[in-house]
């Protein structure tokens, strides 16, 4: 009898533990606002999660990295954020990324776009002492250092104007404050949809789908082919669940969420670490070597 209550007791406790441990509640720290696109992305992601995580999930807005940072750091319980690598070009919003804690990670490129209506074309905005306005996004200091190296590379007096964010430097071009902008695919694709035209693209062989030839291949700059680069991370996650979260990413990056391939297939992002494509120590240094070509 003694050993059946012990049996009894022990399945009991078994189920509590289970139960509590399923109970905790996973934040999702987003270093922006809800009407960012890393909130997009985690709205369009919540029914994954809640499938491997459970229904217990929170969203905590930072606003911006700095906010964003100390909510990270200062969380005690499980939580998830998405950060853009170049944040960590700032001490005050680092992330450290390790291939313990590395979930995915997302690439894409930055494009050269006039506005609609605009009498620029892709000669006359790169000829010899061309001097024309371009807005760009954060960080302003790696900003302002590649548009030097780019400009004493290729005989141009490009000058930067730094704003918020990609949405905010679109708006200030169509606005007529600007003569160009250089900006993320999201943003130049909605310049484009607004009659907008983009000249080139800093992927290495440019971008096929919206014939956008390589910057680098009317410059000798070094880094006309450059990236941005946008991981998704945890902490405090056990082991078992981090593994389980990878998987998911996995299968979005194989199609299986098909919300999520038409959200990144309009914004030309490309989901390029996930556990079939990379082991966690290159998702890591892909994210380093991104953020150490914008130094």
């Amino acid at each position: 009898m003694n050993k059946l209550k012990l049996i009894i007791l022990s399945v009991l406790a078994s189920v509590l533990f289970t139960i509590t441990t399923y109970a905790e509640t996973l934040k999702i720290i987003i270093p922006a606002g809800p009407d960012g696109s890393f909130n997009t992305r985690f709205q369009i992601l919540k029914g994954e999660i809640e499938k491997t995580w459970g229904d217990n999930i929170k969203f905590v807005w930072g606003d911006n990295c700095s906010r964003g940072t100390s909510l990270v750091n200062n969380e005690k319980g499980p939580m998830m954020t998405v950060w853009d690598a170049n944040f960590n070009l700032s001490e005050s919003c680092t992330f450290n990324l390790t291939k313990d804690n590395v979930i995915a990670v997302e690439s894409n490129y930055i494009r050269f776009c006039a506005a609609p209506g605009s009498n620029l074309n892709a000669k006359s905005m790169r000829e010899s002492g061309a001097s024309w306005k371009v807005g760009h996004s954060t960080p302003h200091s790696a900003y302002q250092k590649w548009f030097d190296g780019f400009n004493k590379a290729s005989g141009t007096n490009l000058k930067p104007v730094p704003y918020a964010s990609s949405g905010s430097a679109r708006r200030g071009i169509l606005a007529g404050d600007i003569d160009l902008v250089f900006i993320s695919p999201s943003n130049s694709n909605k310049l484009m949809k607004a009659g907008g035209t983009c000249f080139y693209s800093t992927g290495p062989e440019g971008e096929s789908k919206h014939t956008l030839p390589a910057l680098a291949s009317i410059t000798s700059f070094d880094k006309a082919s450059i990236n941005m680069s946008v991981f998704y991370s945890v902490k405090n996650v056990s082991k078992e669940k981090t593994k389980q979260l990878r998987k998911m990413f996995d299968d979005i990056a194989a199609g299986k969420n098909t919300e999520f391939t038409k959200f990144a297939g309009t914004k030309d992002l490309y989901l390029v670490g996930t556990t079939s494509q990379m082991s966690t120590k290159e998702m890591v240094a892909f994210v380093n070597e991104t953020k150490n070509n914008w130094k």
